[in-house]
């Protein structure tokens, strides 16, 4: 049982104090609701708030205050409840921790703060991340409960921990905020009318210990109508708060993930797009994987392109001015803005390999099963923008997985007339033949509108001839499409090529229109998908790729410019006889890629550029290393805050506009730094006792000497010259350093963060 008298207050204010600071928890802890998502950031906050509480009244008490125990309380806490609260996946039926839930909890100490401002919202799947709103609520909320147990006059000092738990959950957050003025209002009331009932209490105090003699009747009766105006007039400051800050809250808010950058950049990786034509040669009748539950019309996605550099179309990356290969970690859930129709989709792989995963519209879940069920999970990136996502560990034969998506419906060309092209910005291809340039201004604006334009040049493709350029087609066909690959497509009057040249072509085409476009790879069946629940096996056949455009009221519109299969008849026009033409010097051409190229090609980290290597593991170092000092600084904030307050103390006292307050400021100081050091000195006896005994404990103090001297100045005739004052301040200072060097390290350490000096003063003030 806990004593009463144990408590440095009272227990029914003490009992108000916690509960303020939790509604500030509380309040802290929504703040983090819209990154998070579902309910666990609530048990993980809320939990954190009332072990905070918790640590910081148990080490509030007389026989256990000290900050040096106060932090062995949150690490403590921190062990024993952190693996339910903060990573309850990993524990035992999410109560009992295991050796992989303490691993997760650790390691979120120092990572799970750059992985919070990395992740897709809603990050609440993630492992590790919950620890961010835990170890906020539970340090700040064990410094504020400490602070307010402790602190009698400095009261606003205990509100500035739940404030700043709060800050953490802004900045971390998304743009999208938990009803922020109701927030703001909330917290500015808790903490002027804790502050004011602080101040009264501390007031009734006060007048009970001179025992004031006035008649109670009228003394409650004004005590009653204070409290009144003091509500009604808080009511009424925040009810104009809360008004005024609707018009003026700001359009977009500016939160941390806004300046960090994304962790994947899949620009330096292979574009899948190369190794098109390896899917048609090598798995044409193989099955890559079977689907189940895909909705009539749609397709399988696997990557989107925008950026052509004239050897390959591939994702832009970050410097560019589409983001299309910027990937962020998802967990079980991704918030999708976009409209349509919901789907779940299971995918069962067989001989697909690769890093990017077969999905369709945007997705809002995705859950692997099997074996590699956690590695898979772990390494899933999504680009929202696209709607593509890639795992790192490597899809593989006998991978499966479930997703549920939106998937927007695609109109049909004639529907999008009057519908206007979205001017979205897409990076400029680096190189665009000069073949194609000439073919599109011939026959890119014939049209009356820019629809008409796309539809043309489409129909001109599609009349071309269709040919993989394999042994049982009739014409022959080079693979890539590179700037030379395409300038020969168009040599002749007759288009050659499969879907990885003709959706390259046209693309090209319309950026030559000023049409943004991109490319996409993907899967579908040659009679589409007709949406029955049935299991479809889909081939090295089946992989296609076609041109997405964006329409206002539409998104992004699918166009297939590729002829049909059976357009393999028509026969290019024979090459014409040599004809010596005088040596002109051309331009190099851009280098050929390979013919072939595995499909599942994956980038080898081991041949990355050492500069590269250096670049990225300096960042890595700097965010490990700002995330262990923001730690430090959490659990180091008492010990700041209790030597910026002595500090403030000392300035006050030897900064005293008499020279006499100086001098009996300077006794003071070697006095409360005795006391602080574990000396008992007693109220109520004179200097020179007080000086024996700090003197008898610490010879090097000189005490005596000083007091001596301090009585001299204050009971002397005159005011004490100012240059004596200042030179005896000096001999303070050696005085203190000299009583700190004859103690031990634990004494030393303890007399730094005591408060006990504030406390002696208390009871001399309130004896008075």
């Amino acid at each position: 049982m806990i004593d009463a008298s144990m408590l440095p207050r009272a227990p029914k204010q003490a009992l108000v104090d916690a509960a303020v600071i939790a509604v500030l928890g509380l309040a802290a802890t929504l703040s983090f609701g819209p990154v998070f998502g579902g309910t666990a950031y609530l048990v993980a906050g809320m939990g954190g708030t009332l072990l905070g509480i918790a640590v910081g009244t148990v080490t509030s008490l007389r026989p256990l205050r000290g900050w040096l125990l106060t932090v062995a309380g949150v690490v403590l806490a921190l062990v024993l409840f952190g693996p339910a609260l903060a990573v309850p996946r990993k524990t035992i039926g999410g109560v009992i921790p295991t050796l992989d839930a303490w691993r997760e909890l650790l390691l979120g100490v120092v990572f799970s703060w750059k992985g919070l401002l990395t992740a897709e919202p809603p990050a609440e799947g993630f492992p590790s991340l919950l620890v961010v709103p835990f170890l906020t609520l539970l340090v700040c909320s064990t410094v504020a409960t400490v602070l307010a147990l402790r602190l009698r006059r400095a009261a606003l000092f205990a509100m500035l921990p739940g404030v700043l738990a709060l800050l953490v959950g802004i900045s971390f957050g998304t743009k999208i905020a938990f009803w922020p003025a109701a927030l703001g209002v909330v917290v500015a009331g808790v903490v002027v009318a804790w502050s004011a009932w602080r101040r009264a209490s501390l007031r009734t105090e006060l007048n009970d210990e001179v025992e004031v003699t006035n008649d109670s009747r009228h003394r409650n009766r004004a005590r009653r109508q204070r409290t009144r105006g003091a509500v009604g007039m808080i009511a009424a400051a925040l009810l104009v708060a809360g008004l005024l800050s609707i018009p003026v809250q700001p359009a977009s808010r500016v939160v941390l993930r806004d300046t960090v950058q994304p962790p994947i950049e899949l620009a330096e990786y292979p574009s899948p797009l190369a190794g098109y034509r390896g899917w048609h040669k090598n798995f044409e009748d193989s099955t890559l994987m079977t689907v189940s539950g895909m909705p009539a019309g749609a397709r399988l996605r696997l990557a989107t392109f925008d950026y052509y550099d004239g050897t390959v179309f591939a994702v832009a990356g970050s410097q560019q001015a589409s983001g299309s290969g910027s990937f962020a970690r998802i967990g079980d859930e991704v918030l999708v803005q976009q409209s349509g129709s919901p789907a779940t989709v299971r995918v069962e792989l067989a001989d697909y390999a690769g890093i990017w995963v077969p999905e369709t519209g945007f997705i809002q879940s995705l859950r692997f099963e099997g074996e590699r069920e956690d590695a898979l999970q772990r390494t899933l990136h999504y680009n929202g923008q696209t709607g593509t996502a890639i795992t790192l560990a490597g899809l593989s034969a006998g991978d499966s997985y479930t997703l549920e998506a939106i998937v927007p419906s695609q109109p049909e060309h004639e529907g999008l007339e009057g519908a206007r092209v979205t001017d979205v910005q897409v990076p400029d291809p680096a190189v665009v033949p000069d073949l194609l340039q000439a073919w599109v201004a011939t026959r890119g604006n014939e049209g009356q509108n820019q629809l008409e334009n796309i539809q043309n040049m489409q129909r001109l493709m599609q009349n071309g001839s269709f040919s993989h350029g394999l042994e049982d087609d009739k014409i022959p066909s080079l693979a890539g499409h590179g700037a030379a690959r395409i300038q020969a497509m168009f040599e002749r009057d007759v288009l050659v090529g499969d879907d990885e040249q003709y959706a390259t072509a046209f693309a090209l085409a319309l950026h030559r229109i000023n049409v943004p476009a991109r490319v996409v790879m993907g899967l579908y069946p040659r009679d589409g998908f007709t949406g029955s629940a049935d299991p479809v096996e889909l081939t090295g056949g089946d992989m296609h790729a076609w041109v997405e455009v964006p329409f206002e009221g539409h998104g992004w519109v699918r166009f297939d410019p590729t002829p049909p299969e059976d357009n393999d008849d028509i026969q290019p026009e024979p090459e014409p006889e040599p004809d010596p033409k005088p040596q002109v010097l051309q331009p190099p051409q851009p280098p050929e890629e390979p013919a072939d190229m595995s499909p599942d090609t994956v980038a080898d980290e081991g041949q990355e550029d050492e500069e590269e290597l250096e670049d990225t593991s300096w960042v890595i170092w700097l965010w490990v290393g700002g995330s262990v000092l923001l730690l430090l600084l959490l659990l180091a904030s008492p010990f700041l805050l209790v030597g910026a307050i002595k500090a403030a103390r000392w300035r006050r006292r030897a900064r005293a506009e008499r020279e006499s307050d100086r001098l009996a400021g300077g006794w003071h100081e070697v006095v409360d730094h005795a006391v602080d050091l574990g000396l008992p000195v007693p109220a109520g006896v004179t200097r020179r006792e007080v000086a024996g005994l700090v003197e008898d404990r610490y010879p090097r103090s000189r005490a005596t000497e000083i007091g001596e001297f301090v009585d001299e100045g204050v009971f002397g005739p005159g005011e004490p010259a100012k240059d004596e004052v200042d030179a005896f301040w000096l001999d303070v200072e050696r005085s203190v350093q000299g009583m700190h060097a004859e103690a031990d390290l634990r004494t030393r350490v303890r007399g730094r963060l005591s408060l006990r000096s504030f406390a002696r003063r208390r009871k001399e003030r309130r004896r008075r």
